[in-house]
């Protein structure tokens, strides 16, 4: 996949109908578009304050790792999905660890994050799927995530449970792993 020019259009084939409600959306590196780190930063940090906080993290910091996923060609990245009006939808990211879980394993599949309006239309799929894709671009065998609520969205997209563990001491994660090669 070609991520630099992923856009879907309402009359697309493709089995996602997001575009068919926002009128269109491009998947691209943040890299790209730092101007959205700011509101990507807050939406993250809302959504996983408790973690951010056992791990001692602020918003700054997590503001600073995006900053250092402005990458194209290399890992840790960071992907973005923009409307054709320039609002952010979602991101996600590849992450060289996961504070929390299991230490040795990387890269991490993290920060998948979809606003609320936009949630249920394949968009998180679609934003999963190009990181897959770019991770193995990139010589990536293996990938591995830790979530808490979306285990049956991953299994969907092929990924297996490695085990249940506690993040932090504050949230239930089930830890994933999905072989690209």
């Amino acid at each position: 996949m070609d991520i630099d020019n992923v856009t879907q259009k309402a009359d697309s084939p493709h089995k996602f109908n997001t575009a068919a409600k926002t009128g269109g959306i491009r998947i691209d590196y943040l890299a790209n578009h730092s101007t959205v780190i700011p509101e990507l930063s807050t939406l993250l940090y809302n959504e996983w304050a408790d973690l951010y906080q056992a791990a001692g993290l602020t918003k700054q910091d997590l503001t600073t790792a995006l900053e250092l996923r402005c990458a194209t060609n290399q890992l840790p990245l960071t992907l973005v999905a923009i409307a054709t009006d320039g609002q952010l939808l979602g991101a996600g990211s590849i992450k060289l660890d996961e504070p929390g879980t299991k230490p040795g394993l990387s890269p991490w599949l993290g920060g998948i994050y979809i606003k609320e309006q936009q949630r249920g239309l394949g968009l998180g799929a679609l934003i999963v799927t190009a990181l897959e894709d770019k991770a193995r671009e990139l010589g990536v065998s293996a990938l591995y995530l830790s979530a808490d609520t979306a285990e049956g969205f991953y299994q969907k997209l092929g990924w297996f449970v490695l085990e249940r563990l506690e993040s932090h001491g504050v949230r239930n994660v089930v830890l994933m792993s999905k072989k690209l090669q």
